[in-house]
């Protein structure tokens, strides 16, 4: 017979291994417990889907389905993807393009273009409509991603490294490199500008950057608090 300190043993081992292994067991939807015993006096959630945070990356919205058992004391989990509906997708303001010697101009000769007749607050609703669709284009063609372009920066400064070990660089290339430099330092800067923005305030520590493992954790934590439905 099995005693509670050993069966509490045996929990906290298993939860150590899926954090150890950095995995995330993310809620059921449609029951509480995937198995029962044929007496019916003791249910348990034995099975379960574990997924990693890569696999949370590919598929954000990952849920694990619990269906109804036939004759098997166990119930049929099935994980899947499930798109949200959350309806239109709200406009958000990036406070990096403040920084952007480009932005308030833009701003200011869009919205004097505007021609909308009508009361006060009509006219004003209507400008903000327009604005918020015309920054979406400027921000995907004119600002631009900003991850993008510091990898095109850095696959050029790598090319140019590469040919100063073996040949050496001309005096226009080294020119150029330095000038690469400081268009990533600016990139970089914009990037985490970003992030910060999107991440809540107290997550982010000095020393923290746009890596892998933090963009990971911000979508396993969105994942944990998602909620799937009421039992």
């Amino acid at each position: 017979m099995v005693s509670c300190s050993d069966y509490s043993r045996e929990i906290k081992g298993f939860n150590d291994f899926i954090e150890s292994s950095e995995l995330v067991d993310i809620p059921l939807v449609g029951r509480k417990f995937t198995w029962f015993k044929p007496n019916g006096l003791v249910k348990s959630r034995i099975d379960r889907v574990l997924i990693s945070k890569e696999w949370l990356e590919l598929w954000p919205n990952s849920q694990q389905f619990v269906f109804n058992r036939s004759i098997s004391d166990h119930c049929a989990v099935i994980l899947k993807e499930v798109s949200v509906d959350w309806g239109p997708k709200p406009f958000r303001f990036l406070n990096v393009w403040l920084k952007d010697s480009r932005f308030k101009e833009f701003v200011s000769s869009s919205w004097f273009a505007y021609k909308v007749t009508g009361g006060g607050i009509f006219v004003f609703k209507e400008k903000l409509k327009k604005l918020k669709a015309d920054l979406k284009v400027w921000n995907r063609e004119v600002f631009g991603d900003v991850n993008q372009a510091s990898k095109e920066i850095q696959k050029r400064l790598d090319e140019l490294d590469s040919r100063d070990d073996e040949d050496g660089l001309m005096e226009s290339e080294r020119d150029e490199r330095k000038s690469l430099f400081a268009q990533l330092s600016e990139s970089k800067s914009k990037q985490e500008a970003i992030l910060f923005q999107k991440a809540r305030q107290n997550w982010i520590k000095q020393g923290d950057h746009n890596t892998k493992f933090f963009l990971s954790t911000v979508k396993w934590r969105r994942a944990r608090n998602q909620l799937h439905g009421f039992f």
